[in-house]
């Protein structure tokens, strides 16, 4: 009998996939997979807690991706940072939260200015729009990602693809829709928000959700800003 391992499969698995399988690993609070433009795998990035060894979480991942993905891991690849359980909610990766997002009139533009809370600080991102021709959900998404890249001290290389809204039943809903490249390949991340009494908020926290669901992606793999920034601590 064959082992099934031992075949190479027909699709390469995407570092999406992989980066779900480290974010199954006990003890891994934050895991990137980096691959080539073959989609080989040539290095991994991983913040963990100290409750495990170092040893069982790297043996844990070379077994995961041999048995899910047929991906055999060299443990030389693996670049690990272990960081107490207790100083955990207090790193850059911590899920950041929108705080407030306030519209203001500037002659012939308007500024919106979108307020997050994340890691220990306070930042405020913001863009314009024409007062004539008004792109509110636009606007207050870029302005979103603006106050992320302060929280995190880095650049994002992300895109805005569409920000429109959509009709289900009697609720309205707001669709973000962002691409982000990882090592010369771009994902496509789309967030959701209900549309309430206020659409800029409401864009804010649909941008929000869809960097959410990769931002331990989006830190590992951005250079850093080279200007300053405020922030507050908090």
């Amino acid at each position: 009998m064959s082992n099934s391992l031992s075949s190479t499969p027909s699709v390469k698995p995407s570092a999406t996939d992989l980066n779900i399988t480290l974010e199954q690993v006990s003890g891994v609070y934050a895991g990137c997979a980096v691959l080539d433009s073959a989609d080989n795998l040539i290095e991994i990035h991983i913040v963990a807690s100290t409750a495990r060894k170092p040893k069982q979480i790297v043996r844990d991942i070379e077994t995961l991706f041999r048995v899910k993905h047929n991906v055999k891991v060299d443990y030389r690849k693996i670049s690990l940072v272990q960081i107490p359980d207790e100083k955990l909610l207090h790193i850059p990766v911590a899920r950041p939260e929108i705080q407030h997002v306030t519209e203001d009139n500037l002659g012939n533009q308007r500024r919106i200015r979108v307020e997050v809370r994340g890691a220990g600080k306070l930042v405020t991102g913001e863009a314009t729009e024409k007062i004539e021709n008004p792109i509110t959900f636009q606007v207050s998404a870029k302005a979103t990602v603006n106050a992320v890249q302060k929280l995190v001290g880095k650049h994002l290389d992300v895109r805005l693809e569409e920000a429109t809204t959509l009709r289900i039943g009697t609720r309205e809903i707001v669709l973000v829709l962002l691409t982000c490249l990882f090592e010369n390949r771009e994902e496509t991340f789309v967030g959701a928000s209900f549309v309430g009494s206020r659409p800029s908020e409401s864009a804010a926290r649909a941008t929000l959700d869809a960097l959410n669901r990769r931002i331990h992606n989006l830190i590992a793999q951005s250079p850093r800003l080279s200007e300053e920034f405020d922030s507050v601590e908090i």
